[in-house]
C-alpha cells in the first residue's frame, strides 16, 4: 500500500503523474507553506468548514467528511477533490511535503472520505471551475488517530445545523467522553459569528474564532438576532491525542413569531409511539426533540438511547421508566438545550408558565400526567394575551400527544388522539399532583419539564 501510494512501480507513476505535478505546482504558488514572493490574496470563492479552520483536527476513525461553502455570487460548474497525505511532524503538526491519494469530481458541496490510514496527515485540494475562472481552495490539514484512541465530545447545543433560537441568551453545552479511559486534560471553546443571509446561516461567511472563557460542560452566551453563531470545541487527552469538533450552525432570529391567539408546534412527522409500555417519556422526549430540531423521527433505538441515559441521570434505581430529572437530562443531552423540572402547587400556574416558555422560546413542554405515571408533551395552546408579552392572560385550550397512542385507551381515558384539544378543566382529569415512592423531590406538586 505504502509504494503504490508513493508511486513505486510504473503503473503508480503513469496514474499519478497529473496529480503529481498538480502538487508540485501547489508547492510553487506557496500553498504547501513553502517561501516565496507575496502576492495579493483575493477573497476566497471558497471556504472549508471541515476541516475546522485554523486547527488541526485529530479524528478518531478512518472516515472524515470534507465540506465547504461558496462564496455568494459565484457559479462552480465543476467540482474536483485532490486527497494529499504526508507524514505527521507531532500530535499537532504535518510535514509540508505533500502526496496526492486521489481526486474525484463531486457534485455539491461535501464529501465523504473513506478508508484513511491512522497517524498519517491528510488535507482537501478543492479545484472549482467558477464564472471567474479556476479557482483553488486548501483545507487543515487532519490525522487520523488509531480507532478508539483519544478524547471526544460531542455538541448538545447548538446540536445540528439549522438551528433556531428566540432568546437573547443562548446556553452553549457539550458531553465530553473518555476512550478508554484516556483522560481530558485540556478543553478550549471559540465563538464564531456571522450575520445572517436572507434568515439563513447556510451560506455565511464565518469570521474568526474567538475564545470563550467557560466551566464545566457549557456556558450562558448572549448573542445578538439576525445572527448566525457556531462553537469550536477543542480537547486533549493525557496521552496527547487532541479532538477538535465544530457544533450545528444557529441563528438567532430577529423576532419571535406572530401572535394570533393559538401557539401550536404540532406537525405531520414529530408523533412517536413508545415502542414498551414503559418508555413513556422516552417517546415524549422524542417528540419534543422532533418538534424542537425539526427531525421526524419514530424509532425504537433513539427511544432506547433516550431511556437508558434518562435513568442514569435521574437518581433514582427504577426497574423501568425514568423520572423527573431524567426526562429534563434526555433533552439537554440530545438537543433541547436548556430544560429543567419545574414544580408548581396549582396546575393554573403551571400551565401558564408552561405557555410562557413555550411562546419565549418555540419549544413544547412536558407534562408529568396520571399523578406522575406518564408522560405527555404539551405542544400547543389558546391564550386571552401573547404569554410572551404579558402575564396578564388566561390559558384557555391546550393541544397534547400522549405517546400511548394508537393503544386503546385504558379506563382512565390514556391516551388521546395526537394534538387533542383540551381546556384546562378537562386538563385537570389527567395533570394530577405527582407522586413517587422512590424520589420524593417533587411529591404534591404539578411538575412539568420545560425549557
Amino acid at each position: 500500500m505504502t509504494n503504490k501510494l508513493l508511486g513505486s512501480d510504473a503503473m503508480s507513476r503513469r496514474l499519478l503523474s497529473p496529480l503529481l505535478s498538480l502538487t508540485v505546482l501547489f508547492l510553487v504558488s506557496g500553498f504547501g507553506g513553502l517561501s516565496g514572493a507575496a502576492a495579493a490574496t483575493p477573497a476566497p470563492v471558497a471556504t472549508f468548514v471541515t476541516p475546522i479552520p485554523g486547527l488541526v483536527s485529530v479524528t478518531q476513525t478512518g472516515s472524515f467528511a470534507a465540506s465547504w461553502t461558496i462564496a455568494a455570487g459565484t457559479t462552480v460548474s465543476a467540482t474536483t477533490l485532490v486527497i494529499q497525505t504526508s507524514r505527521p511532524t507531532g500530535v499537532s503538526g504535518c510535514d509540508i511535503r505533500w502526496l496526492p491519494v486521489r481526486s474525484v469530481a463531486v457534485s455539491g458541496t461535501k464529501y465523504q472520505a473513506d478508508g484513511l490510514l491512522p497517524n498519517r496527515c491528510y488535507r482537501f485540494v478543492l479545484m472549482l471551475t467558477t464564472n471567474s475562472g479556476a479557482k483553488t481552495a486548501i483545507s487543515q490539514p487532519f490525522i487520523p488517530a488509531p480507532a478508539g484512541l483519544g478524547a471526544t465530545a460531542d455538541f448538545t447545543n447548538p446540536y445540528i445545523n439549522g438551528l433556531v433560537a428566540y432568546e437573547t441568551t443562548a446556553k452553549i453545552s457539550w458531553a465530553p467522553r473518555d476512550t478508554f479511559g484516556s483522560k481530558i486534560v485540556s478543553t478550549s471553546l471559540s465563538e464564531q459569528s456571522a450575520p445572517s443571509v436572507a434568515g439563513s446561516c447556510s451560506s455565511v461567511t464565518w469570521a474568526a474564532p474567538t475564545k470563550v472563557t467557560f466551566t464545566g460542560t457549557s456556558v450562558n452566551r448572549t448573542l445578538q438576532p439576525s445572527s448566525c453563531y457556531r462553537y469550536l470545541l477543542v480537547l486533549q487527552d493525557a496521552a496527547g491525542f487532541r479532538s477538535e469538533l465544530v457544533s450545528g450552525a444557529m441563528l438567532m432570529a430577529s423576532a419571535l413569531p406572530a401572535w394570533t391567539g393559538t401557539f401550536d408546534l404540532y406537525r405531520a412527522g414529530v408523533f412517536a409511539s413508545q415502542s414498551t409500555i414503559t418508555w413513556c417519556v422516552a417517546a415524549s422526549s422524542q417528540m419534543m426533540l422532533n418538534m424542537a430540531l425539526g427531525q421526524s423521527d419514530a424509532s425504537s433505538g433513539a427511544q432506547s438511547t433516550y431511556i437508558v441515559y434518562g435513568q442514569a441521570n435521574d437518581g433514582g434505581n427504577y426497574a423501568a421508566g425514568t423520572n423527573p430529572a431524567g426526562w429534563a437530562a434526555i433533552m439537554n443531552r440530545y438537543g433541547g438545550a436548556s430544560y429543567s423540572v419545574q414544580r408548581f402547587t396549582d396546575s393554573t400556574s403551571a400551565l401558564k408558565k408552561a405557555a410562557t416558555r413555550m411562546r419565549q422560546t418555540n419549544k413544547p413542554v412536558g407534562l408529568l400526567v396520571w399523578k406522575g405515571r406518564h408522560a405527555w408533551v404539551m405542544n400547543g395552546f389558546s391564550a386571552t394575551a401573547d404569554p410572551a408579552t404579558t402575564s396578564n392572560f388566561t390559558i384557555t385550550a391546550v393541544y397534547v400527544s400522549g405517546p400511548l397512542y394508537p393503544r386503546a385507551m385504558n379506563s382512565s381515558g390514556y391516551d388521546l388522539t395526537p394534538d387533542t384539544q383540551l381546556t384546562p378543566a378537562q386538563l385537570g382529569k389527567y395533570f394530577l399532583p405527582y407522586t413517587d415512592t422512590i424520589v420524593k423531590t417533587w411529591n404534591g406538586g404539578y411538575v412539568v419539564i420545560a425549557p
